[in-house]
């Protein structure tokens, strides 16, 4: 049995009618508000993205355990997502801010000229453009009137937009979370399984989901007392990957939806949904150019490229060439220029490091009659040993077999590395180049990092 279209939905009980006084008198005062809560939020949602590139920053270097796709690609994308949801909420308010701005010159102007405009009066004017701007532009009043409505309403599309990201944003928080938590429970020989069987699981699930509820949400299915229900409990659904902000948003998207005709209101959602992509795909493609270093896919310089580490010199492996709160991508040294008679090295040790570094080595099993400095001090010997293997350092062709690193966390930026001191006894006047080197699966050694630098001796 069906609804009919007819039977009336009896609204939720309305305010006392004091308190819908007070609503409107809030209302009518908000657009003082609104113009100190636009510049407050430019200046917030302006230092954002940088808040944002910190936080991505920090979760590659301490929290990242693998470069694959879910682990490097997903949160970067995430985080460039939420940088266009924070430059949306700029352009609104700035939008608002001009708007309101305006709002207020034609509101002080009524108030000196009550009459507003008076198009018989326009002697520049022929009768006949006269009652044609009369018919299109209206009295300065409706105008004023129209303009605050307009006012209202760009928070809450903007607000619909950027509801609309995040829960783009809360999708793929989910497989990150569910990838993080099958590292963490799933022994390593079952996790490559465990981690398929549960993805394809996950991807299966919500594809069905989906149809199914594409399918029952069809006007034959969605008014059946039967499957009504299920469609609602459903679209209640939703609201796991909109990250606790889906009640709000239903607030801003059914009063469009119960206020505006739907053949504008289409038009309007194809055009914000539109805006949303682009603005996705604009800021995720920038965050994944700038994660995987290709800076220069756009760039116009036909005979420069930044994509061959062999000769490129990254202003990020020289400490006089960086600034001090800038984390070090792999290795820097002191300078690019090295005039000293050494050379002061420092190794990052990002936690994507862990997962190789355990499956290489694996830990002595320490006597139980050790004390506990005791198994700590052998314990960070049998570390330094095992990262001294791990790592290659040459300079030019010559290895250095006992580079002699020591822990260490770096004051300017608290990153946690390695460190020591490369004499430079018998290195060429000119340039030079440190290699580090990592070994593969076969022990083999390949290209970790390398710095090209100059030496200059002092005299």
């Amino acid at each position: 049995m069906t609804l009919p279209d007819e039977t009336p939905i009896e609204p939720q009980p309305s305010a006392e009618p004091e308190i819908q006084d007070k609503l409107r008198e809030l209302t009518a005062q908000s657009w003082n508000l609104e113009l100190i809560v636009s510049g407050a939020a430019m200046f917030a949602t302006l230092s954002l993205p940088d808040l944002l590139e910190s936080a991505l920053t920090y979760y590659r270097y301490n929290l990242m355990t693998d470069a694959d796709l879910i682990h490097e690609m997903m949160p970067a994308e995430m985080f460039g997502i939420m940088k266009g949801a924070c430059y949306v909420l700029f352009g609104a308010f700035l939008a608002n801010f001009v708007m309101r701005a305006f709002w207020i010159g034609l509101v002080g102007l009524l108030a000196v000229y009550p009459d507003g405009i008076r198009y018989d009066r326009i002697y520049k004017l022929s009768r006949y453009a006269q009652q044609r701007l009369a018919g299109e532009m209206g009295t300065l009043s409706d105008y004023i009137i129209r303009l605050d409505k307009r006012c209202n309403v760009v928070f809450a599309l903007a607000f619909s937009l950027v509801f609309f990201l995040f829960g783009i944003t809360g999708f793929y928080a989910i497989f990150v979370l569910v990838e993080a938590s099958l590292q963490l429970l799933v022994p390593d020989h079952l996790y490559e399984t465990v981690r398929t069987v549960v993805g394809w699981s996950l991807a299966t699930l919500v594809s069905v989901f989906i149809i199914v509820y594409t399918i029952l949400n069809l006007p034959r299915f969605r008014n059946d007392d039967r499957f009504a229900p299920i469609v609602f409990r459903m679209s209640e659904g939703f609201s796991i990957v909109f990250l606790g902000l889906y009640r709000p948003a239903q607030y801003i998207s059914l009063t469009f939806t119960s206020q505006i005709p739907q053949n504008i209101l289409q038009k309007r959602y194809v055009w914000i949904i539109g805006l949303g992509l682009l603005i996705e795909i604009v800021f995720m493609t920038g965050q994944l150019v700038q994660v995987r270093n290709a800076t220069d896919v756009f760039d116009s310089r036909s005979f420069m490229s930044t994509r061959d580490p062999n000769r490129l010199v990254d202003a990020n492996a020289f400490d006089n060439l960086r600034t001090a709160d800038q984390l070090i991508d792999q290795a820097r040294i002191q300078s690019d220029v090295i005039r000293e008679p050494y050379i002061r090295l420092f190794v990052s040790y990002p936690k994507l490091l862990d997962s190789e570094l355990t499956k290489r080595f694996k830990e002595p099993q320490w006597p139980a009659s050790l004390s506990k400095k005791e198994k700590r001090e052998k314990r960070a010997a049998w570390y330094l040993k095992s990262l001294e293997s791990y790592f290659g350092v040459y300079v030019n062709d010559s290895l250095y077999r006992a580079p002699g690193f020591l822990f260490t966390q770096r004051a300017d930026n608290g990153q946690r590395g390695l460190t020591t001191v490369l004499m430079t006894s018998g290195l060429k006047a000119g340039r030079n180049l440190l290699r580090i080197t990592v070994p593969d699966s076969v022990n083999k050694s390949q290209p970790y990092y390398q710095i090209p630098f100059w030496y200059i001796p002092e005299n």
